[in-house]
């Protein structure tokens, strides 16, 4: 494990961030697991093409990871063994020759799973549990930040970060973004319109008395602590979808679903991936293209 330590070293250096590192040390260590449990003795530098194959295979047949998982796997082992290369460790890289695969980008029909984005029907009716939310602290919290996932599309993780003082309000709400994907920073509106439950959220946090809000510098924070988590973020979904007996609600549908009603209001697809901040025009194309529901109701139609 001396070469994944000091692996890790690098990434540091590299000044990626601490979820980045994590992921990265999750990843090699399963696979030096796997290479430990496969094979009697065999060292990093005697690994070859085809020992990457089969892992490749284990994860998809034997531990039936998602293609999109599989593809992480295969882009931070890209990473270590050109870092193990250029330290001198191992002299032919394995990875050369391993691709990865590309993921199917829309639904199709036939399939069964669930949508990426969750229909405007569906966010409404999930609103509405939200709204009848007793505790008044939780009810103007947690219609905020939905808010700023629905109509800013902002990552649960830009959320878990954001500052009181990224906060401005001038007609509409500009957010700073200080640590985006990849450590961007950004800044993102949420219109006049869609900001009441965030001016409301923010007077009701510039009230807050308690040491621990009045110390913290976080825009949200949780009945206990002076910062609220992604993890926080998403037992309080969990809730209301219990009770709106909905399945799988997660911060990132919510994003999606920032991106599909531009799509249905007739944003063009290089507006939508501005506005969503995607490197790749080809991520923004799934909310252009028909949805597999649409799919079928175009079929029903006929």
């Amino acid at each position: 494990m001396e070469q994944l330590n000091s692996f890790l070293d690098w990434l540091i250096d590299e000044g990626k961030d601490v979820k980045t590192i994590s992921a990265y040390k999750t990843i090699v260590g399963q696979f030096h697991e796997w290479v430990r449990g496969t094979y009697d003795e065999k060292m990093l530098s005697d690994i070859k093409p085809i020992d990457i194959k089969e892992y490749i295979g284990y994860l998809k047949h034997s531990l039936n990871r998602k293609q999109a998982t599989i593809n992480k796997a295969t882009a931070t082992l890209k990473t270590y063994f050109a870092y193990l290369v250029d330290s001198g460790v191992v002299s032919d890289n394995p990875m050369t020759r391993i691709k990865i695969q590309k993921v199917q980008s829309s639904e199709q029909i036939g399939e069964t799973g669930v949508s990426k984005w969750i229909s405007k029907k569906e966010q409404d009716r999930f609103i509405s549990y939200v709204d009848l939310e007793k505790n008044d602290f939780k009810r103007l919290r947690n219609l905020a930040i939905i808010d700023v996932m629905l109509y800013s599309g902002l990552r649960v993780a830009e959320i878990e970060e954001l500052k009181v003082e990224d906060v401005k309000v001038n007609g509409d709400v500009t957010l700073t973004i200080r640590e985006g994907k990849k450590g961007k920073y950004a800044t993102v509106t949420l219109i006049g319109k869609h900001s009441r439950n965030l001016r409301n959220w923010l007077k009701q946090r510039q009230l807050l008395t308690d040491d621990r809000y009045v110390h913290s510098p976080y825009l949200f924070v949780s009945e206990r602590t002076g910062k609220l988590t992604s993890r926080g973020i998403q037992v309080m979904l969990n809730k209301y979808a219990n009770l709106a007996r909905m399945d799988k609600i997660t911060p990132h549908r919510f994003r999606h679903s920032f991106c599909k009603n531009l799509a249905n209001s007739g944003a063009s697809i290089e507006i939508i991936r501005r506005l969503a901040r995607h490197e790749n025009i080809q991520t923004t194309a799934i909310y252009i293209d028909p949805s597999h529901q649409e799919q079928l109701n175009a079929l029903r139609n006929l």
